[in-house]
């Protein structure tokens, strides 16, 4: 297991986002989520921080920027990076034949993931619907997106005590999530190196969602 920094901020740190998010969504249906949704941020960041603690030496090869853990109204929430999830979910059987493997149980999958390099970083700390009312092409969502860019996702790059592979290659799971964080961040920082964002690294297909061809040509894996 490697060291690293676990200094994870409380979902209160981030009061203009939530704010965003508000403004999004509406006061009151903010208000009757909230205990919910910092439960669902408590967890996940423990899931995170759990998995990155599996990388070969705190090392990222391959980093999928995403939008936010799923929204879910009951226990336990789901995430990606949860070894303790009933099933494979979509996104992880995805990443599973991206890497060209399968067939195994999701704390299985997770561990081949880490091993190789592997690292999902969401970018908005609120796990809501965004998917809902064509919220994802409202002003205030790009608003959410590009102040979480900067704090949230910014926070989890520079507070994790991570090391970053020299040939990072990098993707963006959502389209419309993507093009909001390239308006603030055209560069990912970690250190004093500087990889470039582009639109071109966004591996959504028509549908809206990760593709896995798609996945594997920004990484790399397809030319092998």
């Amino acid at each position: 297991m490697n060291t690293v920094d676990k200094r994870a901020q409380s979902l209160e740190a981030y009061a203009s986002e939530l704010a965003a998010l508000v403004a999004l969504f509406g006061q009151a249906r903010v208000a009757q989520v909230l205990p919910r949704l910092k439960h669902i941020y408590e967890y996940t960041e423990a899931r995170w921080y759990d998995y990155i603690a599996q990388l070969p030496g705190g090392i990222v090869r391959y980093l999928l920027i995403a939008e936010a853990p799923p929204w879910s109204g009951t226990d336990p929430p789901t995430f990606v990076l949860d070894p303790d999830a009933p099933r494979i979910s979509p996104l992880l059987g995805k990443l599973c034949r991206t890497f060209d493997f399968g067939g195994m149980s999701p704390a299985d999958s997770l561990q081949a993931l880490a091993q190789r390099g592997f690292l999902l970083i969401d970018s908005i700390p609120f796990a809501m619907e965004y998917s809902s009312g064509q919220k994802r092409r409202k002003t205030h969502y790009d608003q959410l997106v590009r102040l979480s860019a900067t704090t949230y996702l910014h926070d989890k790059i520079q507070a994790s005590g991570l090391r970053w592979s020299p040939d990072l290659r990098i993707a963006f799971s959502l389209g419309l999530n993507a093009l909001s964080i390239l308006k603030t961040v055209t560069h990912l920082r970690t250190g004093e190196r500087l990889y470039p964002l582009s639109s071109h690294m966004i591996v959504a297909d028509r549908s809206g969602y990760p593709n896995s061809e798609l996945m594997k040509a920004a990484f790399g894996l397809a030319e092998r």
